[in-house]
């Protein structure tokens, strides 16, 4: 893996204040007031949160014309990831081999729906906001596979396409998958422990010790995803859905289900996102 970020001349920045923000990641005493004009510090980062904060799926109808009002409106939590999520899609304006609107379609998407699952989780201490940034994370590591090794990479997509287990193949050519890759830019750019585990152990979330529920939230909302996406019914979902994975997290399942089918029938916002 050391020899694929060694491929990679420049790994992909996020802004200053992305770096700040996760530098504070846990610090519940940060001020308000103190993250707000750190936002403001970069005018284009304030016009995605803003354009996003105005999007359907967080605006609901309200004006939110300044970052003061998306912190009124929207929470302190909620203007911190979309200031995260809106940092590094900025750092990845170009993806290699991959549909760029679709690739961040569906992280923002198991964002949402992690996010939503650990909304509903009866375990205490956890935050959904969290889940949600773990989300848009997900798959961060393919995209630096697909700028090192993009012709092994467009191979194994095509497999993946066929139903083929991506991680078993990128675990045969390489040694290592997207996951493990993730985790270590994770790593070198600074994030929480908390992230780097949720990206590494999000295919294996029960091997985390200790467990992580933002590991398991992103497994299970992938898992949702992709059932919902490919047309399978809310038996054939329920049925197989990961038990070992879900008792830890104490979810009501049917509750949950109609509640993620309810939000990925609402725009996508993919377009504000991308702006």
């Amino acid at each position: 893996m050391d020899q694929l970020f060694e491929k990679i001349h420049q790994l992909p920045n996020v802004p200053e204040v992305v770096m700040e923000l996760l530098e504070n990641f846990n610090n519940r005493n940060i001020s308000v007031d103190e993250v707000s004009s750190s936002i403001k510090k970069d005018p284009n980062l304030s016009l995605k949160v803003l354009r996003m904060a105005n999007s359907a799926r967080y605006g609901a109808g309200r004006n939110v014309a300044s970052i003061d009002d998306a912190v009124m409106l929207l929470g302190f939590d909620c203007v911190k990831t979309l200031v995260i999520a809106s940092g590094v899609t900025c750092a990845f304006k170009e993806l290699p081999g991959l549909d760029r609107r679709e690739f961040w379609r569906e992280s923002f998407m198991v964002a949402n729906i992690a996010k939503t699952i650990l909304r509903n989780s009866k375990l205490k201490g956890t935050l959904p906001e969290t889940a949600f940034t773990c989300g848009i994370l997900h798959n961060i590591g393919l995209t630096l596979m697909h700028i090192g090794e993009p012709e092994k990479m467009l191979r194994i997509d095509k497999l993946v396409e066929q139903g083929a287990i991506r991680s078993e193949l990128e675990q045969n050519q390489f040694g290592y998958d997207y996951t493990q890759v993730g985790a270590e830019l994770a790593r070198r750019w600074r994030f929480p422990e908390t992230i780097r585990t949720a990206l590494e152990y999000q295919n294996a979330p029960l091997s985390a010790e200790p467990f992580s529920p933002y590991a398991a939230s992103v497994h299970l909302a992938s898992y949702l995803y992709r059932c919902i996406v490919n047309g399978k019914t809310e038996e054939e979902a329920l049925s197989q859905f990961p038990a070992d994975v879900r008792k830890p997290l104490s979810l009501d399942l049917l509750t949950l289900y109609e509640e993620i089918v309810e939000l990925m029938r609402h725009d996508d916002d993919i377009d504000a996102i991308l702006a």
